[in-house]
């Protein structure tokens, strides 16, 4: 794969893997000297090449599914705007997560580690993408990424962003945000019920017409179900592809609050087949009434045309400066799993002991022993990992990146059932129900954002698993985290551990705070 698609002077162009929108374009010094956005948005293949790449899918459980067949392409999608000073590039791919490792590489290889330039890259969180994490495998444990893959991933991220970097010309700032009724189309699988329906848009518009669209959902893209076996981007893909039909510019999705968990409200049941045949066969071979490909194409076009319709009505903001900053954090390993599978948690990561110092790498196998053998594991041997939280500010409107899936009434609330939807806030039939009492109280992080048009996005730039409310982390604190606590509690298992999300919140408010 080229490191950087050609640029051209086309309204649309083309070259290889790439797509890039927009029209007659200026180098920096050629940009008049006044207060305006100058934007470019696009696309790169990342679909994975099946007879030279060996993929796993991400997603369910602790065991990969090798692919059999691609139904829809992956892509990285960009848009990438300046103010003239600074210049911020955002990115999304169709992928289940991305680590900061991969980040800072690409990062690295850009030269964007100034105080002038940041990559912001986020998953959709695609349940029928390629393991980029290493956490799916053959076995458990098996690290599941092919080194190809992610290499030709971080290859496509760089080439787009310099590609669209060269493409940059003035555009104005469109935003909207509807509060979209979840029924039929999200739902809430653990108490309380809580789901987040502000669905924000961002469009920078040049004088021909869009030119990139921001779309920010909360709800996992795993329409699909742990069944499939085809590579696909799931909704987010029939979303964007609807965008980028309908206005000809490059679309851009985020994920927001998914954990909780918010998943798909499907309308018809059914998982999909198993094939393990070639790509061409894959759609014969899966029966209508079991192809929720149809589901998924549903879910995203509904979400893609309440965005547009909102901004058909949207509001031109002023041109502004684009700023941004990140702030490092270190949060502890206190998942017992992630324990005992630490060599697992180093990859993608840097790793430090209780006082900062880097992590020597025999730690990663005498840990584990030690935390299965001698339980518990002593505070003073705990393993911490590095991440980041970001903001970023395009004049009045905010992106908030926290590296994993935030419950949603932690960013917005809902304890008292005002984003319940009818649904009862408390399942009668919840044997544990969560201690209401001991929730946190407002304001919450979307309040405390003081935005209009605020993003909060996750997992951006990293991925640490579901942050939890501390009042309702109920996984036993033993070495396999079991017994299994009654009632909705599979989130824990994929949560770095209790005392992370304090820590994120932390920084995330540091970095709000004026």
């Amino acid at each position: 794969m080229p490191a950087l698609c050609l640029a051209a002077v086309l309204a649309v162009v083309s070259i290889g893997p790439c797509r890039v929108y927009g029209g007659e374009a200026f180098g920096p010094a050629e940009r008049p000297k006044k207060r305006a956005f100058y934007a470019a948005a696009g696309k790169a293949d990342i679909t994975p090449d099946l007879e030279r790449e060996r993929i796993y899918l991400a997603g369910y459980g602790a065991k990969g599914r090798r692919a059999g067949g691609v139904h829809d392409p992956l892509y990285a999608r960009a848009v990438v705007v300046s103010d003239n000073e600074r210049t911020a590039a955002l990115v999304a791919i169709d992928g289940i997560g991305i680590f900061r490792d991969d980040v800072e590489a690409i990062r690295a290889g850009l030269g964007w580690q100034g105080n002038d330039r940041y990559l912001f890259v986020s998953a959709t969180h695609d349940h029928s993408a390629p393991d980029m994490l290493g956490l799916w495998g053959p076995m458990p444990g098996i690290n599941g990424t092919d080194a190809r893959y992610r290499r030709r991933v971080r290859e496509a991220i760089a080439g787009l962003v310099r590609t669209l970097s060269l493409r940059l010309e003035e555009a104005d700032l469109v935003a909207a945000r509807v509060e979209l009724d979840p029924k039929g189309l999200c739902r809430d699988t653990r108490d309380p019920i809580v789901i987040d329906p502000e669905l924000p848009a961002l469009q920078f518009r040049s004088k021909k017409g869009p030119i990139g669209t921001i779309i920010r959902w909360s709800c996992h893209p795993e329409v699909m179900g742990p069944k499939n076996l085809a590579v696909s981007a799931d909704y987010p893909g029939a979303l964007c592809s609807k965008v980028e039909k309908e206005t000809g510019g490059a679309c851009v999705f985020f994920s927001g609050a998914v954990g909780g968990l918010l998943s798909p409200e499907k309308l018809r049941s059914g998982g999909l087949a198993a094939p393990k045949t070639s790509e061409a066969a894959l759609p014969r071979l899966i029966p209508r009434s079991e192809d929720q490909f149809d589901e998924a194409r549903r879910i995203g076009e509904s979400v893609a045309d309440a965005a547009l319709k909102a901004l058909k009505k949207g509001e031109k903001l002023p041109a502004g400066k684009v700023l941004f900053r990140s702030m490092l954090v270190r949060v502890p390993v206190e998942n017992s799993r992630y324990l005992l599978f630490l060599r697992a948690m180093a990859f993608g990561h840097k790793m430090f002991d209780a006082e900062g110092s880097p992590l020597p790498r025999r730690r990663l196998w005498t840990l584990p022993l030690r935390h299965l053998l001698f339980f518990p594991l002593p505070e003073r041997l705990r393993p911490w990992i590095e991440s980041e939280v970001s903001l970023i500010k395009l004049g009045e409107a905010s992106i908030l990146g926290i590296p994993g899936e935030l419950f949603p009434e932690l960013a917005i609330g809902g304890y008292g059932g005002e984003y319940a939807f009818g649904r009862p806030l408390i399942r009668p039939s919840n044997p544990n129900p969560p201690k209401l009492a001991q929730a946190p109280k407002g304001p919450f992080l979307r309040q405390k954002l003081r935005s209009k048009y605020g993003l909060i996005v996750g997992p951006a730039n990293d991925e640490l698993g579901y942050i939890v409310p501390e009042y309702d982390f109920q996984a036993a604190r033993t070495r396999f985290m079991l017994p299994k606590p009654q009632g909705t509690h599979y989130e824990e298992t994929n949560s770095i551990g209790p005392r992370a999300t304090a820590i994120i919140l932390r920084a995330a408010q540091a970095l709000i705070s004026p």
